[in-house]
């Protein structure tokens, strides 16, 4: 594959379901616009973005350096996916233990940060009430 819109092409062709060949459930799946995907296929210059290619890497299992870059091989090995999740995983357990030990201001600096890398959720930090029953 030369070029990106290329590889976009292969990956929407094997896409499962109903959906094949679809560039929203692309977008949806990457976390971008759907308009992104179609200027990368029609204008194949310009880049994905890595964090649009991580996520398609982790739902489809794409390799990262494939979408972006053409190189082989094409698809993540089992044990890189199973690895990856288990990085995931330490880094949100190591972001929620700094976040029960911090206060005040260093709270807000730390969910700022952990917002940086899209794995808090938008409600993240946010006061929540409950009704006592």
């Amino acid at each position: 594959m030369e070029n990106i819109g290329d590889r976009i092409k292969v990956i929407l062709i094997e896409l499962d379901g109903p959906e094949r060949g679809k560039q929203t459930r692309l977008a949806n799946i990457a976390g971008c616009t759907k308009a992104l995907i179609g200027q990368l296929m029609r204008n194949p210059g310009q880049d994905l973005g890595y964090q649009y290619a991580k996520n398609v890497e982790k739902d489809l299992g794409y390799r990262v350096d494939w979408i972006l870059k053409g190189a082989l091989p094409k698809f993540v090995r089992e044990q890189e996916l199973a690895s990856q999740e288990t990085n995931d995983l330490d880094e949100l357990v190591e972001l929620t233990l700094l976040y029960r030990q911090a206060t005040g201001a260093a709270r807000i600096r730390l969910m700022k940060f952990a917002r940086t890398l899209e794995k808090a959720p938008p409600h993240a930090g946010k006061t929540m009430t409950t009704k006592k029953s």
